[in-house]
C-alpha cells in the first residue's frame, strides 16, 4: 500500500517551537490529529507519533522584516515503524516589523516635537521631532525583533510531497 503524494496530514504539536530558542534542524514531537485514510482504509490512526523538523528559522531585522519559522514533516510512525516522509513546508510568521517600527518611531517623533515646542517654540519642535525619532529608532533596535511561538497543542496541516510506501 502507498500513501499518495499530496495527501493531507494534520498534526497536533506536542512540543512547542519558539523562535528565541529553536534552531534549524531541531526536531519536535507531534501526533496525528486526524487518521490518514487511503482508498477508504485507515493506514495511520489518530494519535500516531509524528516528528517535525525546523527547516528554516528567519529572524526579523532590527527595524523591519518578519520572523518566520518553517516546519516540515520528518517521520510518521505507522504500525510501530517510523516512516521517513517528505512534506511541503508550513510557515508561521510574526507581524511585519516595519509597520511596528514606523508606529514606534513616528510616535516618539511626535512626542519629541511636543516637548520641543513647549521648551523652545517652532525651532524647538523641529529639534524635538528629530530627537524623538532617534530615540524611537534606538528603542526598536533594543527590542531585538519579533518573536514567533508555536505552542503545544497547535494544529498544523502538511501535504505530502512524495508518496510513502508502507
Amino acid at each position: 500500500m502507498t500513501i499518495p503524494a499530496d495527501t493531507t496530514v494534520t498534526v497536533r504539536m506536542i512540543d512547542a517551537v519558539n523562535s528565541e530558542t529553536s534552531r534549524t534542524g531541531q526536531t519536535y514531537r507531534a501526533s496525528l490529529d486526524e487518521p490518514i485514510v487511503v482508498d477508504g482504509r485507515e493506514v495511520a490512526p489518530r494519535g500516531a507519533d509524528v516528528m517535525t523538523k525546523l527547516v528554516a528559522d528567519q529572524n526579523s531585522g532590527k527595524i523591519q522584516g518578519k520572523t518566520v519559522l518553517t516546519l516540515a514533516l520528518s517521520t510518521i510512525t505507522i504500525n510501530g515503524v517510523p516512516m521517513d516522509v517528505t512534506s511541503f513546508d508550513v510557515q508561521t510568521a510574526s507581524g511585519s516589523r516595519g509597520a511596528r517600527s514606523a508606529k514606534v518611531i513616528g510616535g516618539t517623533a511626535a512626542l519629541g516635537a511636543v516637548i520641543g515646542a513647549i521648551a523652545g517654540g517652532g525651532k524647538g519642535a523641529a529639534i524635538g521631532a528629530g530627537s524623538g525619532a532617534a530615540v524611537g529608532t534606538g528603542a526598536e533596535v533594543l527590542t531585538g525583533g519579533q518573536k514567533v511561538n508555536i505552542p503545544s497543542e497547535t494544529r498544523l496541516v502538511f501535504r505530502l510531497q512524495n508518496p510513502v510506501r508502507l
